[in-house]
């Protein structure tokens, strides 16, 4: 059984065990194919918009040297499958995680992948400096993040970009409590303690903070997925005023949010017009079409922003999606409401990209 801490705090427990575990629980779950990831990037329209969320005002280019730190089974498969331009480096400590990776390797013939045995802290051994950095779920499992992110820092190019993704204090309240629940009666990784706490997950009532990650979150249903997110020996997380220093201090700087819709509203007046286009001068708009779902924290704004545009004259459509939340149909690329909205999208691009528009955007007083 882990010694106990504080939930959402580092536990001391050495750097082999958290390596033991991922070789017994491989995240993400291994998958076999990556033809509908590789269908899903074939719009270079799609590598162009990620490219400009890491260098808004930088010239799109395409042969970038990309580290994937802390790859796990596939992370780097797939971002060398969808930038074959790109030269992509997967680190990982994990000899079970890249056994799949280089399977994937073979498997789509990635001349542009390199795959290393390989923990962070020693990823400057590589002897290459880096464009874009990807370190998703990796340095809150360090036994020293900061010494981390330093050795990341110290691989990334002058005018490069990391893509972070650590966990959240809040956000994680239920999962911690879970953890808590599993530490107190010492449950371990087995396959047959796995299925018991599994049962004992279904059993959770709707008001449960877990309830809706586990319904939401398809990696939540497997065994593995699970493990990772309730019985790994090593996480933190971070508040964002905690981030914001974690950042700071190691020699980085700040850039943006992935997703912003979720921090803004604490970080600006409801009605800035770059927190809700509602507030904002729609005259002139270019065709737009709007995507939302029942979940979505932003459905009403949503819909009232449509009508706005089509009072104004604008010419927009919505697509409303049941039982989906922000922007889940760009971050969970296999469904069917995201195979659906990408075929809307594209037709819409289609139907209206020979308009030209002056688009104006001006503050409400």
């Amino acid at each position: 059984m882990n010694e106990r801490a504080k939930p959402g705090t580092a536990r001391t427990v050495p750097a082999d065990e958290v390596e033991a575990f991922y070789d017994d629980h491989p995240y993400p779950p291994p998958v076999a194919s990556l033809d509908r990831y590789r269908e899903s990037w074939s719009d270079p329209d799609r590598l162009r918009v990620e490219y400009h969320l890491m260098w808004p005002k930088a010239a799109y280019r395409d042969d970038l040297e990309i580290l994937i730190a802390g790859c796990g089974t596939s992370q780097a498969a797939k971002h060398a499958l969808r930038q074959p331009a790109a030269r992509v480096a997967g680190i990982d400590s994990s000899a079970t995680s890249l056994r799949h990776t280089r399977e994937l390797k073979r498997r789509y013939d990635l001349k542009n992948l390199e795959i290393h045995q390989l923990p962070i802290e020693r990823v400057q051994e590589l002897g290459r400096r880096f464009d874009k950095i990807v370190c998703t779920g990796v340095l809150h499992h360090l036994a020293d993040p900061d010494t981390g992110l330093r050795d990341l820092r110290a691989v990334l190019k002058p005018d490069g970009a990391m893509y972070l993704m650590v966990y959240a204090t809040y956000g994680r309240s239920g999962i911690y409590m879970i953890q808590e629940y599993c530490r107190q009666l010492g449950v371990g990784t087995s396959k047959r303690e796995i299925e018991d706490l599994i049962a004992v997950l279904r059993t959770l009532p709707n008001g449960h903070p877990l309830a809706p990650v586990l319904r939401q979150s398809p990696d939540m249903r497997r065994s593995d997925a699970l493990a990772d997110a309730l019985l790994h020996p090593r996480d933190r997380a971070y508040t964002v005023p905690q981030l914001f220093d974690f950042v700071e201090r190691n020699g980085c700087k700040f850039g943006r949010w992935y997703r912003q819709a979720q921090y803004l509203p604490r970080c600006r007046d409801l009605k800035d017009p770059l927190v809700s286009p509602h507030y904002g001068d729609v005259d002139g708009f270019p065709p737009t079409l709007l995507v939302t779902g029942t979940r979505d924290l932003l459905l009403s704004n949503t819909a009232r922003t449509h009508i706005k545009l089509r009072k104004a004259g604008v010419l927009a459509d919505i697509l409303v999606y049941d039982g989906t939340s922000h922007g889940d149909y760009i971050f969970v690329m296999d469904s069917p409401e995201s195979l659906h909205a990408y075929a809307e999208l594209n037709a819409f691009l289609l139907q209206h990209r020979t308009i030209n528009h002056d688009i104006k955007i001006r503050r409400q007083t």
